[in-house]
């Protein structure tokens, strides 16, 4: 593939990911709950126009590449062990945090591995996109923390 055709496919991804979070907003009763997804929706818009400058300016592929190179991300897999719920109509602040959080790191581990699968420009940039991902899952797995200590 090439860089053209990744940014190509990861913005359909944004888009897709957009759309899960909004159509989410529908099912679920909570007005906090509704908050959170259109927060996750905003942050899928976001990952999409970054994705679209970079396919509108080559020169910005590297330089995203190297500011997220640069970045310090710990992946903390606060989530990787919590029981994923379908979102409905009930569902609760938790239960999209943890939803998000397994969608995310699924994300994560489809641009690391095909990372590992390539090489040059293209490898270097499904890291950058992974660890975009991480650092997305960390946001809200951050969320589900404060959510879940705040009575302490």
């Amino acid at each position: 593939m090439s860089i053209e055709e990744i940014l190509h496919e990861a913005i359909q991804g944004e888009i897709e990911s957009y759309e899960l979070y909004t159509n989410a907003i529908e099912l679920v009763k909570q007005e906090h709950v509704k908050e959170t997804l259109r927060e996750l929706a905003q942050e899928e818009l976001g990952h999409k126009a970054a994705l679209e400058r970079m396919a509108a300016s080559p020169g910005s592929v590297r330089r995203g590449v190297k500011r997220l190179q640069r970045t310090p991300i710990q992946d903390y897999r606060i989530g990787d062990h919590l029981v994923v719920k379908p979102l409905g109509p009930d569902s609760t602040f938790q239960d999209v945090c943890i939803f998000a959080s397994r969608k995310e790191q699924q994300s994560y581990e489809l641009y690391r591995d095909l990372a590992e699968e390539n090489e040059g420009e293209v490898r270097a940039l499904f890291e950058a996109m992974a660890k975009d991902e991480l650092r997305h899952k960390n946001l809200v797995e951050g969320w589900y923390e404060e959510v879940i200590y705040q009575d302490f």
